[in-house]
């Protein structure tokens, strides 16, 4: 019997500033850990600034891409502003390859 290796963890820390919610998902977003994310997301309410900190993931597949672009539509049709800090070499390249940099609304950490 082989062994697969561990288990990748994910975890979805949220944190409310004023009218701010930061939240910071850590591991891998893909098919089976999106939901998790976005009911962390739905779970709060009466914001007027959504931040989501990708630098703690290790992995996002299209999944992940689909739930980004998901919440800056939402964002618009719900009035309040979307803010995305920029995570690692890995989701960079991503990013950049589905051009998705160009169209989301990123800003640096210091920005947050």
């Amino acid at each position: 019997m082989t062994s697969l290796g561990p288990i990748p963890t994910f975890e979805v820390a949220v944190e409310r500033r004023e009218k701010t919610l930061v939240a910071t998902p850590a591991g891998e977003l893909d098919l089976a850990t999106a939901p998790q994310l976005l009911a962390a997301l739905r779970a709060h309410d009466d914001y007027e600034r959504l931040v989501i900190d990708l630098r703690s993931l290790s992995f996002m597949d299209s999944s992940g891409l689909r739930l980004l672009v998901s919440e800056r539509d939402r964002a618009v049709a719900g009035g309040y502003e979307l803010r995305l800090v920029r995570g690692g070499a890995e989701i960079g390249r991503l990013l950049r390859l589905t051009r998705l940099d160009e169209k989301l609304p990123f800003v640096e950490a210091e920005e947050v």
